[in-house]
C-alpha cells in the first residue's frame, strides 16, 4: 500500500461499470466509505472494535471524498 497513491475497490459494478469510468476519469466527484474492516493480515481475525489488537490497514467507514478534475 506504501507504493500507491490510490485504490478504488469497485468489486463488481456490473452495470453501474459507466459511473466507475466516470469518476475514475475525473467526470464526477468521488466519494467511497469502506462497508468492512480492512484488516493488516488474516492472523488479527477475529477483531472487533475495542480489542486491544484491534489495529486494522482501514477501519469500518474509512474513505474519503473529492471534487472533480477540471
Amino acid at each position: 500500500m506504501d507504493a500507491i497513491d490510490a485504490l478504488v475497490a469497485a468489486w463488481l459494478p456490473g452495470t453501474e461499470g459507466q459511473g466507475v469510468s466516470d469518476v475514475l476519469f475525473g467526470d464526477h466527484a468521488f466519494t467511497g466509505k469502506l462497508a468492512r474492516t480492512w484488516f493488516r493480515s488474516p492472523e488479527q481475525l477475529p477483531m472487533n472494535v475495542g480489542d486491544p489488537h484491534y489495529d486494522p490497514l482501514f477501519p469500518f467507514g474509512f474513505g474519503l471524498e473529492t471534487r472533480p478534475y477540471n
